[in-house]
């Protein structure tokens, strides 16, 4: 790059070394001439100073710095170092690169003036990757989201998919639960099917399962395809959208080390308020006197005990660690890029009970052997270690039993006449490792028991190997013209163990019979072969690219497990197959095994004027082993085209605005995640009959099958418009789409009497609709850098046609209750489903006037303070016939914000979410079970008239069935979450050079720091376990506080 008009209206000098080349001795002459002026001028001060860059903290070189108002002017050096001589004539410097926001600093009699320069996104062309390439954002048609490494790296995750939280408009992350390792739910605009509704992930070009084996650290971008246009490129997997990760690459640089460390502690962020053991015994009399039964307890008597369970299962302090280390750096030749790190995360409910470890390596390298020959690989492997608990249980969850359990039973029990009774002397009790026994209750019984006796038993292990890795070639054929081979592996193992003592933990909660020991080993493998072959051209003004290719994947699984019983030793870490002393030779074995296969041809046709007008064409032709010879192979295609209004002469100044794009695409992307085979009949062998008294193992078809099963079609439009104003300084995007996804593979109810599974059949249509808005404002002032983000997205889901005749179809349960979601036509998916209520009935009176169409009683059970249920139908009956939709468990409206600020060696950051218009199910209370504990807003309840129309009255004898499923249930789950915290320090540059380092950064950051909401259960970001499970609490394991203390260096 030339010096142009060293004296201009901006009174600025460009200048960049990368681009010197062929004009080397015309920079250096225009260096000269500065520097000659600098010399001569009177009044001289000096000011020295470093120019970095404000995302990476590198030096950046060649950076120019002016005198306002004058000629007076210099360039950073190798080093970004800077010596300018003041002269008279302006007391500001100005400072500007290109690709980076230009700053004007003012003096102040300062003599040294440091730097930070924030990139100018849409002046660098910002390359987003699209699929087997990358492209310009400037050109791009799609609907595109990015995250880069520099925004991990402001708010640090522990796994990968938490990345996109809060940065990604239309992309929904929540996290399922607390529990240490526990996967987030994505969901890329809305929930596209009622199966798996999870986007396709891709890294470094390889297809995987799920991303929680990669380092954060690792990432250097993601690219989240949202709509059909883009995501097309991958037809048949990619309906649900599609995330796209590249792992760091190596630079030409000089070696460079890096170490990077945080250690966290993690506490609960909210308890719930229960009842204590006075109120508890004050309530139980109640629940039995309004059941007509004597009360249990004298509430002169003073409780021996009055146990906060919460506090009893709530670890302090749980520990987390994080290290890091990385080794990069390359030269004309070779460059390469590689890590080696360690997490560890244990739970706030168990310990290492519920904990997660995490090893990875990481070695990505790129080598050029000629100038038209170049290879590569990209390789991880990683090693995961996962014990855990349930994690939203009514049935054995250990904070559900935390929430239910009497306040009056003792941890340990201690009283001797208390462990004289049958329940502690005939029973294998738990008891800790120094032999104290842990309590058992006599009253509350059930799936409810002590947790920690629940927690002690639990021995689940799972350990995983993975390898996930691929080697590349890529040969310039002639000019323009390049073929590239990309073969990659995903290689698991999976070992899982779990042991299962004798205990008794109640009457219905126990293995008094035999030890027994469980254990299966799985073996995954994933072969992918691609070609492609790209050709690129530009002609004056007008670039085109063609990229045609193939791609062939296969994959085989296979497990083993085996069970046996009377294992002799209590050591689950040392517990085997073979150890049985069982003479019943209960030993049982088994496994299986899958194949599936897939081929695909696609292209690509990118053309653009100018980067004016744009056009994009895809086509791709899938063809899958899941589904039979009538429907093997289809077709996916997408169009979208850009126009960049600001580069048009007649477009008008429009005030601030310097960037006006227009965008709209269309296309039809598939879903094929059911299981394998369900075209054919496969046979069972596991069933017998008997025959005269002998056993006869048989064979017969495990499920029915169809052979006319085919692909999930999603067709998606997207308009969008991009604007940039104030120089850039402002970056807004603002989407609107219409998804349309037919053919939902759903398994069809059958009879039961037909004796097998049901089969897979494409049985309905969904539409998600909405908009999505994402703002990133940049600016520097005076020494200060900061940044403020602000993304929203809009959806609404719409079953729009179910195949069946109940034109339903049933979703998840809760407790004993039955399904509490269902999915209706015109309804959201797995909306929750129950009775509506009017209030409670104040008076015998509202009971006898509470009637049905032909005047008869419609709840002649009712007492007051009961429920007054809504007759829907207005059949005169309150039954099944007039559930409802009482509540949607999915979000209309998410949100993220986030910002940074930095200021000389100082820096701040932030993220906040927020999700609004959804319900929550808080299902966390057993109320179908009698002396188990409430929370405090039971003492809200009806007692007299007029006292309450909200909390029926307690009673153990529910004959109105106030506990059924209903909006009593319902919650607001509308909140807003402080997610992230961060200020960080950068040591001086005087004093890193004295301790042998590059950079050095230390830092606090607290996550989960608060929450708004109205929600009273313990977190109100409950992920999916499936599409029809959305949004039920059943004693969910929160998400815990977090405060951790880390520190970056390179050397």
């Amino acid at each position: 790059m030339c010096i142009k008009h060293i004296e201009n209206h901006t009174q600025k000098l460009k200048l960049t070394i990368n681009d010197m080349n062929g004009n080397f001795y015309k920079v250096i002459f225009a260096i000269f001439i500065i520097s000659f002026v600098g010399i001569f001028s009177s009044n001289a001060q000096n000011i020295t100073g470093t120019v970095k860059d404000g995302t990476t903290g590198w030096s950046l070189p060649g950076v120019a710095v002016v005198q306002k108002g004058t000629l007076n002017g210099t360039v950073t050096d190798i080093d970004g170092n800077y010596v300018i001589t003041l002269q008279q004539g302006g007391d500001t410097l100005e400072f500007s690169y290109m690709g980076y926001q230009s700053m004007s600093i003012p003096v102040k009699g300062r003599s040294k003036i440091d730097v930070t320069l924030a990139e100018n996104m849409l002046e660098l062309d910002e390359i987003v990757v699209i699929g087997y390439g990358t492209q310009k954002k400037k050109v791009v048609t799609g609907a595109i989201s990015t995250v880069a490494s520099e925004d991990i790296s402001k708010v640090p995750v522990l796994q990968a998919g938490q990345a996109m939280q809060g940065r990604a408009a239309g992309v929904q992350v929540t996290n399922q639960s607390g529990q240490p390792g526990d996967p987030p739910t994505i969901r890329i605009r809305g929930v596209g099917t009622t199966g798996n509704s999870d986007p396709l992930y891709v890294v470094d070009g390889i297809v995987v399962s799920s991303i929680e084996y990669l380092n954060p650290e690792d990432i250097e971008q993601i690219d989240v395809l949202k709509d059909a246009a883009s995501a097309a490129i991958y037809g048949a997997r990619a309906a649900n959208g599609v995330v796209l990760i590249s792992t760091k690459a190596g630079k030409k640089s000089k070696l460079s080390l890096s170490y990077s460390f945080y250690y966290g502690i993690q506490n609960a962020a909210k308890k719930i308020d229960m009842l204590n053991s006075e109120e508890y015994m004050m309530m139980m009399n109640e629940g039995a006197r309004n059941a007509g039964l004597s009360e249990p307890f004298d509430l002169n008597e003073i409780p021996a005990h009055n146990t906060n369970w919460q506090d009893e299962i709530f670890v302090n302090n749980a520990p987390m660690v994080n290290h890091n280390v990385s080794v990069s750096g390359g030269n004309d030749i070779s460059t390469f890029s590689s890590s080696l790190s360690y997490f560890s995360q244990e739970g706030i409910i168990g310990g290492d009970k519920s904990k997660f470890e995490r090893i990875t390596a990481r070695l990505n390298s790129r080598h050029k052997v000629t100038d038209w020959l170049n290879f590569g690989n990209n390789l991880t492997f990683s090693h995961v270690t996962r014990k855990g608990i349930a994690s939203n249980s009514s049935f054995n969850g250990v904070y559900s039993s935390a929430l239910n359990m009497e306040p009056l039973l003792p941890v340990y029990e201690t009283n001797a006449d208390s462990l004289a009774l049958p329940r502690y002397t005939e029973n294998p009790v738990i008891t800790t490792s120094d032999g104290k026994v842990y309590g058992i209750s006599n009253r509350v019984s059930g799936e409810v028991v002590n947790p920690l006796a629940l927690l002690a038993i639990q021995t689940a292990e799972t350990r995983v190997d993975k390898a996930v890795g691929n080697v590349f070639g890529e040969v310039e054929l002639i000019k323009g013209l390049k073929l590239k081979s990309n073969l990659g592996v995903d290689l698991a193992y999976v070992n899982y163990d779990s042991y299962k003592p004798l205990y008794y933990l109640n009457g219905a909660q126990k293995n008094v019979n035999k030890t027994s020991v469980y254990k299966s080993v799985e073996r995954f493998f994933t072969w992918q072969w691609e070609n492609t072959l790209l050709y690129t051209k530009s002609i004056k003004n007008h670039n085109f690219s063609v990229l045609i290719g193939t791609s062939a994947s296969e994959s085989r699984g296979e497990n083993l497990n085996g069970f046996n019983t009377m294992v002799p030793t209590d050591d689950p870490n040392n517990v085997y197959l073979d150890m049985s002393m069982d003479t019943a030779r209960e030993a049982q074995a088994g496994g299986g095994a899958f194949h599936e296969a897939w081929f695909s041809t696609f292209g690509r046709i990118t053309y653009d004027y100018k980067g004016k007008y744009s056009f994009t064409g895809i086509i791709r032709r899938d063809g899958s082993s899941k589904f039979g010879p009538n429907n093997r192979y289809g077709n996916f295609p997408s169009l979208g085209v850009s126009w960049l209004l600001s580069e048009e002469n007649f477009m008008p100044q429009l005030g601030p605005v310097n960037y006006l794009k227009l965008r709209t695409s269309w296309g039809i992307n598939g879903n094929d995640k059911i299981g394998n085979y369900r075209y054919l009949s496969v046979m069972d062998y596991s069933r017998a009959y008997i025959v005269g008294g002998t056993r006869l193992i048989g064979a017969s078809p495990r499920f029915i099958n169809n052979d006319d099963i085919h692909w999930e079609e999603s067709e998606q439009i997207d308009i969008a418009i991009d604007i940039g104003a104030f120089d850039d300084r402002l970056i807004a995007t603002l989407d609107y789409y219409v998804k349309n996804t037919k053919g939902l593979l759903e398994i069809v109810p059958i009879p039961g009497h037909v004796g097998n599974d049901a089969p897979v059949a494409n049985v309905g249509s969904v539409r998600n609709k909405g908009f999505e808005i994402s703002t990133q404002w940049r600016h520097y002032v005076n020494d200060v850098n900061y940044s403020i983000g602000v993304n929203g997205s809009y959806n609404v889901n719409t079953m729009t046609h179910i195949a069946n005749e109940e034109k339903s179809i049933q979703g998840a349960s809760w407790s004993v209750a039955g399904p509490v979601t269902r999915t209706e036509e015109g309804l959201p998916i797995a909306f929750f489903y129950g009775w509506e209520t009017d209030g409670l009935f104040q008076n015998e009176s509202e009971i006898y006037s509470h009637l049905g169409p032909d005047g008869q009683l419609l709840q002649p059970n009712a007492e007051p303070g009961d429920v007054r249920f809504v007759d829907i139908n207005n059949d005169g009956v309150i039954n099944d016939d007039d559930r409802t939709n009482i509540g949607n468990p999915t979000p209309d409206f998410t949100l993220g914000f986030n910002g940074s600020v930095e200021y000389k060696n100082f820096d701040f950051s932030f993220l906040v979410v927020g999700a609004f218009g959804h319900q929550i199910f808080n299902g966390s209370q057993r109320r179908d079970l009698s002396y188990t504990n409430a929370t405090t807003k039971l003492l809200d309840r009806w007692t007299e008239e007029g006292s309450s129309n909200s909390v029926p009255r307690y009673t153990w004898s529910d004959k109105n069935r106030n506990y059924r499923i209903s909006d009593l249930y319902i919650e607001n789950g509308d909140y807003v979450r402080v997610k992230n915290i961060q200020i960080g320090y950068n040591l001086p540059e005087s004093i890193l050079k004295k301790i042998k380092m590059k950079a050095l950064r230390v830092y606090v950051s607290a996550e989960n720091v608060f929450t708004i909401t109205k929600y009273t259960g313990a977190d109100p970001e409950i992920g999916a376990m499936s599409s029809f499970d959305i949004g039920i609490d059943r004693g969910i394991y929160p998400q815990a506080r977090t405060f951790r203390f880390g520190t970056n260096i390179t050397f």
